[in-house]
């Protein structure tokens, strides 16, 4: 009986580690890719954020978190799925096939569901604010609070497909008021370099 009970915890000690491991892998392990994934929306996408421009907007250099989500299950005939305001679907990311590229497949469901354990923000690397027009989430919130109009980016941390070659993230912009948009954007992975694949709004303001 004792040997048995040993077993149990070494097999369960065992487990947590792996655990640990993987979630320290996934927090630390994308932070190229993620911050690759930064450059190439603001470049390809012309983000007007540089530093060097007097007009430039805001960017945020904080991401934040993108929740994925496992709908509930349809009780009725008029049963609508309302979208998520923190997040998406993972029945919107899988599969996914746009303009013939498939971007998520069913064997990324898992993966892309152990994504949950991003943190709820992430800073970009230095040597990318430095070239930005940057501000962060406190900052934000502040002037939300003493009612500051202002225009900003903010990104949502990337998610990846299993093998790394496709990512999903959510743009949003803010003029002020009820001034603003969002865009969903896929991105493919072709020769070592991050390329938007495909754009489009999601919301207006």
């Amino acid at each position: 009986m004792k040997n048995i009970i040993f077993y149990i915890f070494i097999i369960l000690t065992f487990c947590n580690c792996e655990n640990k491991k993987e979630n320290y892998n996934l927090s630390t392990g994308k932070i190229k890719d993620i911050n690759e994934v930064v450059e190439a929306v603001i470049i390809q996408d012309s983000l007007n954020v540089f530093s060097k421009n007097e007009d430039s907007i805001m960017f945020c250099s904080e991401l934040i978190k993108l929740n994925i989500y496992i709908p509930p299950k349809k009780t009725n005939d008029d049963f609508v799925l309302l979208p998520k305001q923190d997040g998406i679907y993972i029945t919107n990311l899988v599969p996914t096939k746009i303009k013939g590229v498939t971007f998520f497949s069913s064997k990324d469901s898992l993966y892309l569901l152990k994504q949950n354990s991003n943190p709820k923000k992430l800073k970009i690397e230095k040597a990318i604010i430095d070239k930005l027009n940057a501000t962060t989430i406190e900052k934000i919130e502040k002037r939300r609070e003493n009612k500051q109009r202002s225009r900003f980016y903010e990104m949502t941390i990337p998610v990846f497909s299993l093998d790394r070659q496709s990512a999903y993230v959510q743009l949003d912009y803010e003029c002020g008021g009820l001034c603003g948009n969002g865009d969903v954007i896929y991105l493919k992975k072709i020769k070592g370099k991050w390329q938007i694949i495909v754009q489009w709004q999601s919301w207006i303001s």
